[in-house]
């Protein structure tokens, strides 16, 4: 008896270190800019996502308003479909089944609207909202920690979590999230870093470092971008249909459309 306690005891403590163990170096990426598209009107932008062949986009309302805009990447028009002005600061953006979801960042409301921008009800986020995407089944959530959350589009109720980590660091600032073939895209907050993260384990399979964009753009549209310290990289969408990827930022006059290639 005392025998099979102590092998028990002994395998446990060899197994610990393996369970503490970090996650793999992350792989590095580039991104290739195929074109930029100019857009007509800019927007704080908070969430971004491709539905249907067209771009959509939630913003804040720092410079601003809070709205849904729909944005063409042939001519960058802007049309807003939802202005709410100061009632809310809008954050991540989602199309899930016959509904759009919109969280807020400090409210603790979610709005969810038919595709005619109809208001249908209103859910509860208990934590700040940040980013939002969605897999085949679930939404999926950031607050800015290094957690992502699994919600069930019901009710916005909390179905699990993970944590993220790059080797054996824990990554926090999670922002704008884009759900691509199996991986979870996501800006971090206030750097020029997007890492792809595996949902089931929370490691960060890869990293790119995009400070190349701002070398991409005009003087002009630097000086713009460099005016305030809030118009940081965030907005990560993907469009099926071409393959490609579209990046943007806070109160950037351009979308950067391209695709991320492993180093």
């Amino acid at each position: 008896m005392r025998l099979t306690l102590l092998y028990v005891l002994l395998s446990l403590t060899v197994a610990v270190p393996a369970l503490a163990a970090g996650c793999p170096t992350p792989r590095n990426m580039g991104f290739h800019v195929e074109r930029q598209v100019p857009r007509d009107a800019i927007g704080f932008t908070e969430g971004l996502e491709v539905h249907d062949g067209s771009l959509y986009e939630s913003t804040g309302d720092y410079f601003g308003d809070s709205r849904i805009n729909r944005i063409d990447l042939k001519t960058g028009k802007v049309t807003t479909l939802l202005n709410a002005g100061k009632d809310y600061f809008g954050e991540g953006l989602t199309f899930f089944g016959n509904r759009v979801y919109q969280m807020t960042w400090r409210e603790h409301q979610v709005f969810v609207f038919d595709r005619d921008m109809r208001r249908l009800e209103t859910l509860t986020n208990p934590r700040e909202g940040w980013g939002l995407t969605h897999d085949t089944t679930r939404l999926i959530a950031s607050d800015g920690s290094d957690r992502l959350f699994f919600i069930a589009p019901s009710d916005f109720h909390t179905i699990g979590s993970v944590l993220v980590r790059r080797e054996n660091n824990s990554v926090s600032n999670l922002n704008e999230l884009e759900y691509v073939r199996g991986s979870i895209y996501a800006n971090v907050y206030e750097t020029w870093q997007i890492v792809r993260i595996s949902p089931r384990t929370g490691c960060v399979e890869a990293q790119a470092n995009l400070e190349n964009l701002r070398n991409q753009m005009s003087e002009a549209d630097r000086h713009r971008v460099d005016f305030d310290e809030n118009f940081v990289l965030n907005g990560i969408a993907y469009d099926p249909a071409g393959a490609r990827f579209i990046l943007t930022g806070k109160y950037w006059p351009m979308l950067f459309v391209g695709s991320f290639e492993e180093d």
